[in-house]
């Protein structure tokens, strides 16, 4: 064999070799991946709406924006206590999913980012407490950003240098609050 076809046989061998091995790590990540993301999903479900015990997820059918791809019930002993919305939005680094709660009477209970690609120090800080802890316990049909602090309740401080990603995260919560107007807000006036 000349050592023109013997460099591209072994190369041709390395690449296979290595791509079996990567198959192999895959198919064996697989699983413990599904179920990681399966218990991050319960958590936050769980945390964006405290005292529910029992989620069920419902049909949405289409969202007319697509930003929503998935509405859970939650409830505990039998009664209504609020809904999640899986949200996503487009920040400045890549889409941001995130699921908010929104109690039967229409308040926001709790915010969390599921996956973002935002600029670490700053985007990445719209998942920290500071930011999301602005949309607490909040009933308002919108809400908006503004760059310096306010009184107003539906006004939310953007983070600074990544009012992209505020309105983003804002976006998302609004999309939830619109579908829930849309679609609930009559169920927690019984």
């Amino acid at each position: 064999m000349g050592k023109s076809l013997r460099l591209p046989l072994v190369l041709l061998l390395i690449t296979a070799v290595t791509g079996a091995i990567l198959g192999v790590v895959y198919t064996i990540t697989l699983e413990p991946i599904r179920l990681t993301k399966e218990r991050e999903r319960q958590e936050a479900l769980e945390m964006t709406l405290p005292g529910a015990t029992e989620f069920k997820t419902l049909k949405i059918g289409t969202d007319p924006k697509g930003t929503i791809s998935e509405v859970n019930v939650g409830s505990s002993s039998n009664e209504l206590v609020g809904y999640n919305f899986t949200v996503s939005s487009k920040g400045y680094a890549g889409n941001i999913e995130m699921v908010v709660g929104i109690g039967k009477e229409g308040e926001i209970k709790g915010i969390k980012i599921l996956a973002q690609t935002e600029t670490p120090g700053l985007g990445a800080e719209a998942a920290k407490p500071k930011f999301l802890d602005q949309f607490k316990s909040k009933t308002v049909d919108k809400f908006k950003v503004t760059k310096i602090p306010s009184e107003e309740v539906s006004d939310i401080q953007a983070i600074s240098g990544a009012t992209i990603t505020s309105d983003a995260v804002i976006v998302g919560v609004n999309d939830a609050i619109n579908f829930w107007n849309n679609h609930f807000k009559e169920e927690g006036k019984e």
